[in-house]
């Protein structure tokens, strides 16, 4: 009985391991493992060798870098469509859209978001937007369910989230930034040093939402003001973690390029997304190492796995042990 309870509670502690280490997929881990111990205890070790690599081809570790690296792709193509989708209506209005149409009072009522639609491939939702109410009015309101799909960073958990209308995507606004308010730019000089549209992970703004990230509050250091960020590298996939991960930004000649974590944490990058301010010399430094620190929760938990998981083996070939010794005597 004590033998029994003793397994059992092994086999908890690695279906628990396996599941903190490899999230869903722990359960297949954990099933795999099993099936490679006992093919261990009874000495079918072409069984054991098969599961061996099997786990290998499942759960190499770059699965997690490479699916992370086409949702960064994707995102990035996503802003460039954005991008592009301003300089459309820059050809047909002359200038770049505001960041917000504002009422008499000045206050905002709809974001360039909106008025970008035409140039998305989403004239029909355009045209279901009513300009005589605020952008969360009773017919705008239903229209936050239809959220163009390329508002959303794949790897925003927040923002893809079923039944949220949230955007990832928004704009640069400040005294000295590509966006000043409610007054339309048009950038003649600067294009390809002056960042336009940013991400924001989790940023809880409503696609047709007329609020964008204020680089005025950036650089005067505004308690709970928004910054440029991303969860393009999960900490749940790694032993290390930083608060920043990186992000992608566009310029306002329409490419996007991804921006280090270590850059968007440094006091410099406020000074980056004034008009004209971004400088290459800035990604010559080596950002990989700023601002890291140890997952201690991943680290555990894979230490508890490993730990578990050669106990296992263990007990598999003590047994294959007595059963050979019973058969001797």
């Amino acid at each position: 009985m004590q033998f029994r309870l003793s397994t059992l509670l092994l086999l908890f502690v690695v279906l628990g391991s396996s599941l903190a280490v490899f999230g869903g997929g722990g359960i297949v881990v954990f099933i795999i493992l099993v099936m490679v111990a006992i093919s261990v205890a009874r000495s079918m070790w072409f069984l054991a060798l098969l599961g061996f690599l099997l786990l290998l081809a499942l759960f190499l570790p770059a699965y997690p870098s490479a699916r992370e690296a086409g949702r960064r792709a994707q995102c990035m193509n996503q802003l460039r469509q954005i991008a592009l989708a301003l300089h459309n209506y820059r050809q047909a209005n002359g200038c770049f859209p505001p960041a917000y149409i504002a009422d008499k009072n000045g206050k905002p009522m709809h974001s360039w978001r909106v008025l970008v639609l035409p140039y998305l491939e989403e004239a029909t939702l355009y045209k279901q937007y009513n300009f005589n109410e605020p952008w969360d009015g009773p017919n705008n309101k239903k229209l936050l369910a239809s959220r163009p799909r390329g508002y959303a960073c794949p790897s925003d958990n927040a923002a893809c989230a079923p039944g949220d209308a949230g955007t990832s995507y928004v704009a640069v606004v400040g005294t000295n930034a590509a966006w000043s308010g409610g007054s339309p730019k048009n950038l003649t000089s600067d294009v390809s040093t002056t960042i336009m549209l940013v991400e924001v992970a989790n940023a809880s703004v409503q696609w047709t939402e007329p609020k964008d990230l204020s680089l005025d509050a950036l650089l005067t250091s505004s308690p709970g003001s928004q910054t440029v960020s991303s969860n393009h590298f999960p900490n749940d996939e790694s032993f290390t973690y930083s608060s920043n991960p990186g992000a992608n930004v566009a310029f306002a000649d329409d490419s996007v390029r991804f921006l280090p974590g270590g850059l968007l944490a440094s006091d410099k990058f406020p000074d980056l997304l004034k008009v004209g301010g971004f400088r290459e010399e800035y990604l010559d430094a080596d950002w990989s190492r700023v601002g890291r620190r140890i997952h201690w929760p991943n680290c555990t938990a894979f230490a508890v796995w490993l730990a578990s998981t050669g106990w296992l083996f263990v007990r598999a070939v003590r047994s294959r042990k007595k059963a050979v010794v019973s058969a001797v005597e």
